[in-house]
């Protein structure tokens, strides 16, 4: 489905986009969860009254609601996917309830839940949560108030700078992917039958028809392994490969720095490889 039809589609749901070349693409809000005048700051969310479960927004309060059995077997299985990908790499996942602090000290004081997130620059962390915005992001919409995550949190995210942002939508069983390109999200729906490549993680596909109605517990471990040992064969198949290219190149007499141009690698791999053959010499 291409960004036209997006709009079109999510026209019909009161949401409408700007089509302005001249500044981001917004959404227009369609309704808040919350309103008051009063403007909140991140010490009145500290000191909530814990048993009600908030999101702090632009300095206004929003109530969150108990999520479903649906939502929370499409989070798990979720989780557990980008979860085993992301073992023993440079990136982490987490999920809700996980404070999200944005914005803070600007005058609109912000503090989300969403319900995943992935996140690369590990320096933000902190005991409270993250300080800043992560990587990506990903919503499951409530059945109560759907325009929260696709109205008010992705004007948030877009302004914020988050990279992806995905919205899951459980009830049409279809998922929003926001890739943010030149200050707008690039929006592509993605549906049973499809594969999602994910945009910020190199070689990380979703199975949307899977997520929807396939594997379970188990199975998605063992699914998911099995689809990440391929992924890594695959890449040192090509590793391999390019060595091989490389070994030849020098063998035949060319200098390092045309292996490097002519090969399109990082000229420190070409002189560890060169250091590799002169010491078997």
């Amino acid at each position: 489905m291409n960004e036209k039809d997006v709009k079109e589609k999510i026209k019909k749901e009161d949401v409408v986009y700007k089509d302005e070349k001249t500044e981001p693409m917004m959404v227009k809000e369609a309704s808040a969860a919350y309103k008051t005048e009063r403007i909140y700051t991140y010490e009145d969310y500290l000191n909530w009254p814990k048993d009600e479960r908030i999101e702090l927004i632009d300095g206004k309060i929003y109530n969150m609601s108990a999520p479903t059995e649906k939502h929370q077997r499409l989070l798990g299985d979720l989780y557990l996917r980008f979860g085993i990908y992301l073992h023993g790499k440079s990136c982490e996942v987490y999920i809700s309830p996980f404070d999200v602090r944005i914005d803070l000290g600007l005058g609109k004081d912000s503090v989300v839940q969403p319900d995943l997130v992935v996140i690369c620059d590990l320096e933000l962390l902190d005991e409270k949560g993250l300080n800043g915005p992560p990587t990506l992001i990903i919503e499951i919409l409530s059945p109560s108030n759907p325009n929260h995550d696709r109205v008010l949190k992705y004007n948030k995210y877009l302004s914020v700078g988050v990279k992806e942002y995905w919205i899951v939508d459980p009830r049409k069983e279809e998922i929003m992917v926001n890739l943010l390109k030149s200050g707008s999200y690039e929006t592509t729906i993605y549906q049973k039958g499809d594969l999602i490549k994910v945009n910020v993680l190199e070689n990380l596909t979703i199975n949307v028809t899977d997520l929807f109605e396939g594997y379970k517990g188990q199975e998605i471990i063992e699914v998911e392994a099995a689809r990440e040992e391929e992924r890594i064969k695959a890449k040192q198949h090509a590793e391999s490969e390019k060595v091989a290219m490389i070994k030849r190149f020098l063998e035949l007499g060319f200098s390092k720095e045309k292996v490097a141009k002519g090969a399109d690698v990082d000229i420190s791999f070409v002189l560890a490889i060169r250091k590799e053959i002169e010491s078997n010499k």
